[in-house]
């Protein structure tokens, strides 16, 4: 066997361990880009459930909530600052789920359900109310969503709400 012979095996061989290389980094990619996905969705579901515990294990926070979604007019002077802090929390929240969306991390088809909620819920009188209090507090972004979009086809109702609309 000659030199040259060698040679053109060496590179063979080293041709082929870098095309194997660059498959297996192209599936430790996928599947890294997969968890952080999981991830990011889970951590925006345990945030969500952690923000409905409050308001569950609550009923004067739970109602306070719905008078904040129908009229913040309506909602008591003496609990305005605790609710004030529920709904940026809540506003917060959002406001990391459309990021997480813009940055790839949340699929479209489930930003499509968050989008949802969280449109319903900021057309509602009293969060209308609400957000021209607090709007300065979000990115310029999340503001510009919210602001631009119109409200959906079916809208999130209030226990109170479907209380009123059912005669009782």
């Amino acid at each position: 066997m000659n030199w040259d012979a060698v040679g053109a095996l060496a590179e063979l061989v080293g041709a082929t361990g870098v095309i194997a290389s660059l498959i297996f980094v192209g599936l430790q990619v996928r599947q890294n880009t997969r968890s952080v996905r999981a991830a990011t969705y889970d951590s925006l579901v345990r945030s969500n459930g952690q923000w409905l515990d409050s308001i569950i294990q609550d009923a004067h926070l739970a109602s306070g909530f719905e008078h904040v979604v129908e009229s913040w007019d309506t909602v008591d002077e003496a609990d305005r600052p605790r609710l004030m802090y529920l709904m940026t929390q809540l506003f917060r929240h959002w406001e990391n789920a459309f990021f997480q969306h813009r940055q790839g991390t949340l699929e479209s088809t489930l930003w499509e359900t968050w989008e949802g909620i969280i449109l319903s819920y900021f057309h509602q009188p009293g969060v209308q109310q609400w957000w021209k209090l607090r709007r300065h507090a979000y990115s310029e972004e999340f503001r510009d969503f919210l602001e631009a979009s119109t409200p959906p086809a079916s809208s999130i109702r209030t226990t109170r709400q479907l209380s009123h609309s059912d005669g009782g």
